[in-house]
């Protein structure tokens, strides 16, 4: 095939690829030139996650009427006049390609008006040639209609996921943005739903109680701290307002918003010994340095950044929050569970164990789960005679083939998986009735997967309703949790992208953390008893449904060698 220049829409095509790779890019693009336009007011609008209907509206200095088609011509920018100026860029876009991306791969109309014009001006363009422009009425600022989103593109229209996980990544770019501009009204609306809607006060605290969540906002602790040129200014969250992953954690430099996993790294060595293992901390972290000391121009989406002191940035940020965790949290008191003399250890929650049997022979068990008929799963375990504690955390018991060494919680979270799992697929949850309905109150992210996972939670137990806005009526809640932190599993839930597409396995996963017993809790012989009972009888009884091993077994025939018995 002979070497040819391709033809200008098919160049047009390609790039725009590289800039919008989802609705979500799309959106990011306009918010961030509604920003550089000084807007103090930005709403947007979208419709069938972004690829029926985006529309951004603000009040910032508009475009004049004699610019507005050449606002939508590559590399045309009112950002940067030399590359030279790229070293000392103070706005969040400069490459002039945002708008002309779009425009290649959807139709478009645009109206603006600037400060002190008799009219605004409206053009419309699809499948990127120009219309006529014509006036249009308009106070100050600029709205802009994307629709049809990737009908140029067949082959990237295709490969787009579900209008749920659409939605859910432009909610958190507006989220992220409305964090990094505190003093900004925000406001997001969904198929005609209000989702997100910011203050604009200027307080960052306001703005993370909005996307948060108020409870957590509120106990959330200010890191601040200056170094010569580095500011860094947000909020971290105390250790026990920990999540499960890293979704919680927001980074701003010079207030745009970056992908980078050593400013990660950093909050997360901040609270080492703080947080236990797998446990991530919630962070919003605004680094301010002079734009000489970073590079923005290494990704066309502009969302990751290249530091020319990692080793500073990283030091820095680290002892700001760890000082601010250190100065705001309290040490954390360790204290004994062991019961007080005359008193019998705690009965465990309601609906998670049953009356214990009488009979403790183990053998005479085995034998009789030896003649059961059924599947043989190759990690069954023998019948175990229970012996006792170890440090609150474990149980010892014997079995006929040794010592048995059994995480309690970690084997409690895999009978409680099991259970919520077989519930499941028998469509028979365990439900206790609130007494009183619980009024929650979700943030946008939550809010945005609510709808489309509400039937995963009615078939594990819960019974919740819409309560208007982003609030929802608890009414009942899975009887495994009916004596454990069911908030706490019910947003972990919500707020997982990996609910939309393995929501049941994922639910019961939290049902089993927040249900199982903990770690430092005393246990009576006969409930020790119960538990290997139901360990016995799991289809997977060596490890919890995180992966983490759940027992240790010392052969008797290496106990009779190192006792020199053999």
């Amino acid at each position: 095939m002979p070497i040819r220049v391709l033809d200008p829409r098919t160049v047009a095509r390609i790039a725009a690829g590289e800039v919008v790779e989802r609705p979500a890019s799309a959106v990011k693009e306009l918010l961030e030139n509604s920003l550089d336009a000084g807007a103090r007011r930005i709403d947007i609008e979208i419709k069938g996650g972004g690829a029926a209907l985006i529309r951004v509206a603000d009040d910032g200095c508009g475009i004049p009427s004699d610019e507005l088609s050449l606002a939508f011509t590559r590399h045309a920018t009112s950002k940067i006049v030399s590359f030279d100026d790229l070293s000392t860029l103070e706005t969040l876009g400069f490459r002039g390609e945002a708008l002309a991306s779009i425009a290649a791969v959807a139709d478009i109309e645009v109206t603006s008006a600037v400060s002190g014009a008799f009219a605004g001006s409206r053009l419309t363009l699809g499948a990127g040639h120009h219309e006529k422009i014509v006036p249009a009425a308009r106070a100050c600022g600029t709205t802009i209609s994307v629709t049809h989103l990737f009908k140029e593109v067949p082959a990237r229209l295709k490969f787009l996921k579900s209008d749920a996980t659409e939605t859910g990544h432009i909610v958190n770019t507006v989220a992220n943005y409305a964090m990094a501009y505190p003093g900004i009204k925000f406001r997001l609306s969904v198929d005609g739903r209000e989702i997100l809607s910011t203050p604009g006060s200027g307080r960052l605290r306001d703005v993370a109680a909005e996307v948060l969540g108020g409870d957590i906002a509120a106990r959330m602790i200010e890191a601040a701290a200056a170094e010569g040129l580095f500011t860094v200014g947000g909020l971290v969250s105390p250790p026990d307002a920990s999540r499960a992953n890293r979704s919680g954690m927001y980074f701003f430099v010079n207030r745009r918003w970056i992908r980078n996993s050593m400013l990660s790294r950093a909050v997360e060595e901040a609270y080492r010994g703080l947080l236990t293992v797998g446990r991530y901390p919630v962070a919003v972290v605004n680094l301010v340095l002079p734009p000489s000391d970073i590079d923005i121009n290494i990704h066309p989406a502009k969302t990751e950044i290249k530091f020319r002191e990692d080793g500073k940035v990283f030091d820095f940020v680290r002892r700001a929050a760890r000082d601010a965790l250190l100065c705001g949290s309290p040490v954390p008191a360790i204290e004994a569970q062991t019961p007080a003399a005359g008193e019998t250890a705690a009965p465990y929650r309601p609906g998670v164990f049953k009356p214990s049997p009488s009979a403790d022979d183990f053998f005479t068990r085995a034998k009789a789960l030896s003649s059961e008929s059924g599947p043989i799963f190759s990690q069954a375990l023998p019948a175990l005679r229970p012996l006792g504690q170890l440090a609150g955390c474990y149980i010892l018991a014997e079995g006929p083939d040794g010592l048995y060494i059994i995480d309690q919680h970690a084997a409690h979270e895999r009978i409680m998986y099991e259970k919520v799992l077989v519930e499941r697929a028998n469509r028979s949850p365990s439900s206790q009735a609130l007494l009183e309905p619980q009024n929650v109150e979700l943030s946008p992210a939550e809010a945005g997967r609510y709808p489309v996972l509400t039937p995963v939670l009615s078939e594990c137990g819960f019974v919740t309703e819409a309560f208007g806005g982003r609030s929802i009526l608890v009414r009942a809640i899975p009887q495994a949790l009916s004596g454990g932190d069911w908030r706490t599993a019910l947003r972990e839930f919500l707020n997982s992208p990996e609910s939309v597409s393995r929501g049941e396995e994922r639910l019961a996963e939290l049902i089993a953390c927040h249900s199982a017993v903990r770690a430092g809790k005393t246990l009576s012989i006969d409930e020790i008893r119960v538990l290997l009972l139901d360990l016995e009888k799991a289809k997977v009884p060596n490890t919890c449904p995180h992966g983490r091993p759940t027992l240790l077994k010392l052969d008797s025939a290496a106990l009779e060698r190192h006792f020199k018995r053999a």
